[in-house]
């Protein structure tokens, strides 16, 4: 162990060496990732124990999985209807207004504001055509990672959802409430407003550890020839042996930690600022902005008391998903309720999320486009779509 780490991370990482049980050797590497000064030299070390560090708590998750032995359907369980997005918030006495919010949106909860939220509350927000499933989520404590407040449940709902809207009271400490939320989604492998990493990891049978870099800009990471054998011993660490690793652009050594995590989700995040309507809170608002803009593109100031909240929100929400509304038609009757794909999808992405028939027996499709010079045009499969266009799909 480098002698750049200073004496009590030694000692964090010698408590780890001497831990018997799995929690006190996550325990003794949680603490010795948080003592390690953070530079240069210890980037090796630093990424090589987070690798280790989350195959630990994959073991520990694994345990406790076996030894669930009920069959009950948990209510943090929340089927998708559209796109669906979760309100959560630190926790805190009175509450910070997420309840507020979704009555105000949807009317689903006026008898609900004001009370402790102790499992989820769901309504549907229409907007035009469009319906989106908004769930009213209890609060996060600190440790929900580790289970708090059925922070495990909470945590595992939002892994699945469409957009995480991070609701701020303006009439708080902002740093407080986004450091406690940020640190429990990032220590539940939620990674919040970044892409995936440029790089894939694909186990093999054999030939040990390869790293091919394949685009001109993971050629132009410096000291490639370090660098492989940096990714090599991390990839080994994690108990891979044989595997090809393919780079498409630039990353870094804790990227490559996080591509050996199954678990890990890149979600789309926004932060719904709330209580705007209370003294003092504009300078708070400045605040939210000046220390997360960088991080969270889309930061709404609100008040439910004063109805301050966008029109469009159906239209950022959009926007900010990469959506695209398209209309169905059958014989000449276009379908009231759009469906919502990714832009730049394809005649083939819409057969196929209708149904896989669709696709099987295609033979041309209609595509109808406002203020086109050419209203009805016939495509095929790899035509794309634009927002609000009509499709009618004709099959052999």
């Amino acid at each position: 162990m480098s002698s750049n780490i200073g004496p009590e991370a030694q000692a964090a990482y010698q408590r780890y060496l001497d831990a018997s049980s799995l929690d006190e050797k996550i325990k003794g590497l949680e603490e010795f990732l948080s003592l390690v000064p953070k530079h240069k030299a210890t980037e090796k070390i630093v990424a090589l124990n987070k690798s280790r560090l989350a195959k630990l708590r994959r073991q520990k998750e694994e345990h406790k999985q076996r030894l669930k032995s009920t069959g009950k359907v948990s209510p943090f369980s929340i089927k998708k209807e559209g796109l669906q997005i979760i309100l959560i918030s630190d926790y805190h006495t009175p509450g910070v207004g997420k309840t507020s919010l979704l009555n105000f949106l949807t009317g689903a909860a006026k008898e609900k504001i004001g009370k402790f939220t102790a499992i989820p509350v769901i309504g549907i927000y229409n907007y035009h055509e469009m319906r989106f499933q908004i769930v009213d989520m209890p609060s996060l404590m600190e440790g929900a990672s580790i289970g708090v407040g059925n922070g495990k449940e909470i945590l595992s709902q939002l892994r699945s959802c469409d957009l995480i809207c991070l609701c701020i009271d303006l009439s708080r400490n902002i740093e407080d409430q986004m450091e406690l939320m940020l640190t429990e989604l990032s220590n539940s492998d939620i990674r919040i407003n970044i892409p995936a990493p440029p790089i894939i990891i694909e186990k093999t049978g054999s030939n040990k550890i390869q790293v091919f870099y394949l685009t001109k800009e993971a050629k132009n990471i410096p000291d490639l020839v370090n660098f492989t054998e940096k990714i090599k011993e991390i990839v080994h660490e994690n108990g891979v042996r044989n595997a090809v690793v393919k780079i498409f652009g630039e990353i870094t050594l804790e990227q490559v930690v996080d591509a050996l995590i199954p678990a890990i989700v890149y979600k789309k995040a926004l932060i719904l600022a709330t209580k705007g309507d209370l003294p003092h809170t504009e300078a708070n608002f400045k605040l939210l902005k000046t220390f997360y803009s960088d991080k969270f593109s889309i930061l709404i100031g609100t008040s439910t008391k004063k109805g301050n909240f966008p029109n469009d929100f159906g239209d950022i929400i959009l926007e900010f998903l990469e959506k695209i509304k398209i209309f169905t038609s059958q014989s000449g009757k276009v379908a009231e309720k759009p469906l919502l794909v990714d832009v730049g999808a394809k005649v083939k992405d819409i057969a196929l999320k209708i149904h896989r028939s669709f696709l099987e027996n295609f033979e041309y499709a209609i595509i109808i486009r406002k203020n086109a010079r050419q209203k009805r045009k016939k495509v095929g499969l790899d035509y794309k779509m634009k927002n609000n266009d009509i499709i009618e799909l004709h099959t052999t």
